[in-house]
C-alpha cells in the first residue's frame, strides 16, 4: 500500500484555510459503498493500519468527523510514527478548532517526514491563525519553495504578510495567486484590501501622490466608499479640489451616510466659494453624528480595516 493510498490529499485542501467546514454534505452513494467496502475489510484485518487510514478519509467525505478520528487514533496506536495518519488526525483537529491537538499531530508529522507539504502548509496555518505569524510564515514560504502551486498556502501568507503589516510582501503574493488563478475566490478582494492598506500608510505619510497610485489599483478590484475616500483625502492634500469633490461624492453615493466624506465634500464646497453646499453637507454630517464633540474629528476619520480569510 503506498503513501498516495493513504493520504488525504484533497482532504488538506478543504481546510488548509481554517474553516469550519466537516467534510461534504449530502448524501453520496459512492462514498457510503465505499465506507460500507473498507469497514468490511477494516473488521477482516483489524491490525492493518493503512486500512484504518482509509476508512477515515471515507469517514471525513461522508461527514462523520469523529469515526474518522477514532481510525487515525487506532492507526496511530498500531503505528506511532505513522506519518499519514498524524497529519490527517491534524487536519480533522485544525478544522473543529482543536489547535492545541492539531499542532502536536503536525508537528509530529514533520518530525518524521519534513518534507509532507500538507503537514507544512497546516502547521503554518496554524500558527498564522493563533498569532504565531512570524513561525507561520516562515513554514507558508517553505510550502511555496516545495510546491509553488499550492494557492491556499500562498492566500494565507498573503493574508499573514497583510496582518503584520507588510502589504507590499501581501500585494506580491496575491498579484502571483491571481496570475495563477484569476478567478480565486477572495484573492481580488484581499489584493484590493493590500493595495488600500498601502495607500493608507503612504497617505499618513504625507506622501499623497504616491499613495494615489495604490488606491487606484485597489479600486480595479472592487468598489469600495473607503477606497473613494482615502482617493479623495489624497487629493485634497494635493490641492485638487476637482478631483477630490468626484471621489468624496463617489463614495458618499456608495454610502449615503459617510461622514468623513460628507464632511470633506463639505469642506471642498467651502473652499471653492461655495458656501450653500457646504453648510447642507455639514448638516447632514451634525444630524448623522450628534455625538461628535468636535465636527472636524470627521475630517481625517479612517475605519478599521477587516483582514478576512477565505
Amino acid at each position: 500500500m503506498t503513501r498516495l493510498e493513504i493520504a488525504f490529499g484533497a482532504l488538506i485542501a478543504l481546510v488548509i484555510c481554517v474553516s469550519a467546514a466537516e467534510g461534504k454534505q449530502g448524501y453520496n452513494l459512492w462514498t457510503k459503498e465505499r465506507v460500507r467496502y473498507l469497514l468490511e475489510r477494516t473488521k477482516r484485518e483489524p491490525e492493518n493500519a493503512g486500512l484504518h487510514v482509509m476508512i477515515s478519509k471515507a469517514y471525513f467525505e461522508d461527514s462523520q468527523p469523529r469515526k474518522a478520528e477514532k481510525h487515525l487514533r487506532l492507526a496511530l496506536e498500531m503505528e506511532p510514527d505513522f506519518t499519514e495518519a498524524h497529519c490527517n488526525l491534524a487536519v480533522i483537529l485544525h478544522a473543529q478548532r482543536r489547535l492545541s491537538g492539531a499542532r502536536q499531530h503536525y508537528e509530529a508529522a514533520l518530525a518524521s517526514d519534513s518534507t509532507m507539504v500538507e503537514a507544512v502548509a497546516g502547521l503554518g496555518t496554524l500558527l498564522c491563525g493563533t498569532n504565531r505569524r512570524g513561525l507561520g510564515i516562515q513554514h507558508l514560504e517553505r510550502v511555496l519553495v516545495l510546491d509553488p502551486s499550492r494557492l491556499k498556502a500562498r492566500y494565507n501568507l498573503a493574508v499573514a504578510y497583510h496582518q503584520i503589516g507588510d502589504f507590499e510582501k501581501a500585494i506580491e503574493h496575491l498579484r502571483s495567486l491571481l496570475a495563477q488563478q484569476p478567478g480565486h475566490p477572495g484573492g481580488r478582494h484581499a489584493l484590493g484590501q493590500a493595495y488600500f492598506s498601502r495607500g493608507l500608510i503612504l497617505l499618513g505619510a504625507k506622501k499623497p501622490e504616491e499613495s494615489l497610485e495604490f488606491f487606484e489599483n485597489a479600486l480595479e478590484g472592487r468598489t469600495d466608499d473607503d477606497f473613494f475616500f482615502a482617493k479623495g483625502i489624497a487629493h485634497l492634500q494635493m490641492g485638487e479640489m476637482s478631483q477630490a469633490e468626484r471621489a468624496f461624492s463617489a463614495a458618499i453615493e456608495l454610502n449615503e451616510e459617510h461622514v468623513p466624506a460628507l464632511h470633506n465634500l463639505a469642506t471642498v464646497f467651502e473652499l471653492t466659494d461655495r458656501a450653500t453646499e457646504a453648510q447642507q453637507y455639514y448638516d447632514r454630517v451634525r444630524v448623522l453624528a450628534p455625538h461628535i464633540d468636535s465636527i472636524d474629528a470627521a475630517r481625517t476619520a479612517v475605519y478599521d480595516e477587516a483582514y478576512l480569510m477565505e
